[in-house]
């Protein structure tokens, strides 16, 4: 959805320029724009780091750094620098994702009222929060598992 918002397209009733302007009147930093200009969203990008992350928490690349320079052995990472992200990640973005799912689910019965926020509508903004809490949950679960798993195997 970012990264089809990024490159000019249009979803829920938004163009990618409609965000530009959005995230320029909210005052995103200058570095945030010009990714943004350059057809990257940045929230894509840390995405890409957190699956790197996620990977190197389950593949046995992730548990040592390679010797980059001539003559340099790979050699184990410390054990608590993916965890530290890991844990932190998953306690922060499994509980935002999965209460964040409960208030789509009460703003869908109308129980709650949806804020329109920069959508055209209230339920063009329910679409994309829905979108985005449900990859925050399944995402900081997947975080949560991987990282009991690595320290189990790492203990």
């Amino acid at each position: 959805m970012k990264l089809f918002w990024a490159s000019g397209g249009t979803f829920a009733g938004l163009s990618g320029a409609d965000l530009r302007a959005a995230a320029e009147r909210n005052g995103a930093s200058g570095l945030w724009l010009t990714l943004d200009s350059w057809g990257l969203d940045a929230t894509a990008l840390l995405a890409l780091l957190g699956v790197f992350l996620l990977w190197g928490l389950v593949r046995p690349w992730g548990r040592v750094f390679p010797g980059w320079t001539p003559g340099l052995a790979a050699r184990p990472v410390p054990r608590w620098l993916p965890l530290a992200p890991a844990v932190l990640g998953a306690a922060t973005l499994a509980p935002y994702g999965v209460v964040g799912l409960g208030w789509t689910v009460l703003a869908t019965a109308g129980a709650v009222e949806v804020p329109r926020g920069d959508f055209p509508t209230p339920a063009d903004t329910l679409l994309v929060a829905r979108i985005g809490l449900s990859a925050f949950a399944l995402y900081g679960v997947a975080l949560a598992v991987a990282a009991r798993s690595y320290w189990r195997r790492t203990a």
